[in-house]
């Protein structure tokens, strides 16, 4: 299951990326304007699809708990070792990039991948804002506006974790 979602993750960002720099070498305006859109669309999927991982994992925990527990020992650690060597599934985080541990490689990859977009939007914004005049402005607000709004909404969906704890307390009714 983590790898369909980890495949459908990786496949999104190529398919933004090469949207993304298509929107650039054409260079129309309307090209250049729809890059921000993007970027913040492909930040967005990417979390969607970090949350179909994030179930995954903790299915795969509650899983290998069950086995183990039939067995009397600690056979299965695989959930065990993901919390070690990716981030842990339980704690806060915005999309992958988790505050308490940010120099993990996830955080880390997670902020490689959200300042290349930035930079890409940056660059889409430097060769546009010019050539829009008054609108412009607007055009920014909006852009602000959006992207704002999508980032308060998943790092308060994140770090709340409704979600991940409505799925504790039924897989932990169902023990």
């Amino acid at each position: 299951m983590q790898y369909a979602y980890h495949k459908k993750f990786f496949h999104g960002l190529y398919l933004f990326l090469v949207l993304v720099i298509g929107c650039l070498l054409w260079d129309s305006p309307v090209s250049l304007a729809l890059v921000p859109l993007l970027v913040i669309t492909a930040g967005t999927q990417s979390c969607f699809y970090l949350h179909f991982v994030d179930f995954a994992r903790i299915h795969a925990r509650f899983v290998e708990g069950r086995l183990n527990k039939a067995l009397g020992k600690d056979a299965l650690v695989g959930s065990e070792i993901e919390d070690l060597y990716f981030y842990p599934i339980d704690a806060p985080k915005i999309g992958g990039f988790v505050p308490t541990e940010p120099l993990r490689f996830f955080s880390f990859f997670t902020l490689h991948w959200t300042l290349l977009w930035l930079g890409l939007a940056a660059f889409a914004l430097w060769r546009i804002l010019p050539m829009m005049g008054p609108c412009g402005h607007h055009y920014l607000i909006l852009l602000g506006f959006w992207g704002a709004l999508n980032f308060i909404y998943l790092a308060w969906f994140f770090i709340k974790a409704r979600d991940r704890e409505s799925m504790h307390s039924f897989l932990k009714k169902s023990s």
